[in-house]
Protein backbone atom coordinates (compact mmCIF):
# COMPACT_ATOMS: atom_id res chain seq x y z
CA UNK A 1 0.00 0.00 0.00
CA UNK A 2 1.41 3.42 -1.06
CA UNK A 3 -0.52 5.87 1.46
CA UNK A 4 -0.92 5.69 4.96
CA UNK A 5 -3.89 6.62 6.88
CA UNK A 6 -3.97 10.12 8.68
CA UNK A 7 -4.13 8.60 12.27
CA UNK A 8 -4.72 4.95 14.15
CA UNK A 9 -8.61 3.61 13.93
CA UNK A 10 -10.35 4.78 17.64
CA UNK A 11 -10.56 2.42 20.04
CA UNK A 12 -14.25 0.80 19.70
CA UNK A 13 -15.51 2.44 22.66
CA UNK A 14 -14.82 5.54 21.09
CA UNK A 15 -15.26 4.36 17.71
CA UNK A 16 -17.53 7.49 15.62
CA UNK A 17 -20.26 6.66 13.68
CA UNK A 18 -19.50 5.64 10.46
CA UNK A 19 -22.09 7.90 8.40
CA UNK A 20 -24.46 10.07 10.64
CA UNK A 21 -27.95 9.36 9.43
CA UNK A 22 -28.19 13.24 8.30
CA UNK A 23 -29.55 12.94 5.17
CA UNK A 24 -29.45 10.22 1.71
CA UNK A 25 -26.26 8.19 1.84
CA UNK A 26 -24.40 7.32 -1.77
CA UNK A 27 -21.48 4.63 -2.20
CA UNK A 28 -19.10 4.29 -4.63
CA UNK A 29 -16.97 1.46 -4.29
CA UNK A 30 -13.46 1.82 -6.07
CA UNK A 31 -11.32 -1.31 -7.24
CA UNK A 32 -8.00 -1.26 -8.92
CA UNK A 33 -7.87 -4.29 -11.06
CA UNK A 34 -5.29 -2.68 -13.40
CA UNK A 35 -1.80 -3.84 -12.84
CA UNK A 36 -0.32 -0.74 -11.26
CA UNK A 37 -0.90 1.70 -8.52
CA UNK A 38 -4.16 3.97 -9.46
CA UNK A 39 -4.26 7.67 -8.12
CA UNK A 40 -7.89 7.85 -6.79
CA UNK A 41 -8.14 12.22 -6.44
CA UNK A 42 -11.07 13.35 -4.22
CA UNK A 43 -12.42 16.72 -4.95
CA UNK A 44 -12.39 19.18 -3.75
CA UNK A 45 -9.85 19.12 -1.61
CA UNK A 46 -6.92 17.29 -3.59
CA UNK A 47 -6.55 14.19 -1.25
CA UNK A 48 -4.78 11.42 -3.15
CA UNK A 49 -5.19 7.95 -2.40
CA UNK A 50 -3.05 5.49 -3.92
CA UNK A 51 -4.41 1.84 -4.50
CA UNK A 52 -2.19 -1.24 -5.27
CA UNK A 53 -3.17 -3.44 -7.73
CA UNK A 54 -6.74 -5.40 -6.57
CA UNK A 55 -6.88 -3.10 -3.65
CA UNK A 56 -10.58 -1.77 -2.83
CA UNK A 57 -12.26 1.16 -1.06
CA UNK A 58 -15.18 2.88 -1.22
CA UNK A 59 -16.47 6.65 -1.06
CA UNK A 60 -19.63 7.29 0.63
CA UNK A 61 -20.98 10.64 0.75
CA UNK A 62 -24.00 12.31 2.64
CA UNK A 63 -26.51 14.68 1.26
CA UNK A 64 -28.38 17.43 2.85
CA UNK A 65 -31.61 16.72 4.41
CA UNK A 66 -33.11 19.97 4.09
CA UNK A 67 -32.80 20.14 0.68
CA UNK A 68 -35.20 19.41 -2.28
CA UNK A 69 -32.05 18.42 -4.00
CA UNK A 70 -29.78 16.72 -1.74
CA UNK A 71 -26.90 16.79 -3.71
CA UNK A 72 -24.93 19.83 -4.84
CA UNK A 73 -23.53 18.63 -7.90
CA UNK A 74 -21.43 20.52 -10.22
CA UNK A 75 -21.84 19.66 -14.09
CA UNK A 76 -24.33 17.19 -13.35
CA UNK A 77 -26.69 18.97 -10.82
CA UNK A 78 -28.37 16.62 -7.94
CA UNK A 79 -25.83 13.88 -8.78
CA UNK A 80 -23.75 12.38 -5.56
CA UNK A 81 -20.49 11.75 -7.61
CA UNK A 82 -18.75 13.12 -10.58
CA UNK A 83 -16.02 10.86 -12.07
CA UNK A 84 -13.27 11.20 -14.38
CA UNK A 85 -10.88 9.00 -15.87
CA UNK A 86 -7.46 9.58 -17.05
CA UNK A 87 -4.37 7.46 -17.57
CA UNK A 88 -3.71 5.64 -14.09
CA UNK A 89 -5.91 8.01 -12.30
CA UNK A 90 -9.29 8.70 -11.36
CA UNK A 91 -10.51 11.98 -10.12
CA UNK A 92 -13.81 11.37 -7.90
CA UNK A 93 -15.88 15.06 -6.67
CA UNK A 94 -18.01 14.01 -3.84
CA UNK A 95 -21.24 16.49 -3.84
CA UNK A 96 -22.65 15.54 -0.39
CA UNK A 97 -22.38 17.59 2.84
CA UNK A 98 -20.08 15.07 4.22
CA UNK A 99 -17.50 12.36 2.46
CA UNK A 100 -15.65 9.42 3.97
CA UNK A 101 -13.44 6.50 2.75
CA UNK A 102 -13.61 3.41 3.62
CA UNK A 103 -11.30 0.64 3.03
CA UNK A 104 -12.18 -2.87 1.81
CA UNK A 105 -13.03 -3.77 6.05
CA UNK A 106 -15.11 -1.21 6.47
CA UNK A 107 -12.51 0.61 7.94
CA UNK A 108 -12.94 4.75 8.07
CA UNK A 109 -9.58 5.94 5.73
CA UNK A 110 -10.68 9.48 5.76
CA UNK A 111 -13.18 12.29 6.97
CA UNK A 112 -14.13 15.37 5.18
Amino acid sequence: MLWKRRSEPAPAAEAPAAVPPAGPVARLPVTNDGRNPLSLILEPWASEIWLEPGEKVTVITVGSADRARPWSGTRAPDEPFELQYCADMLVVWANGSLTTVEDASGNELFRW
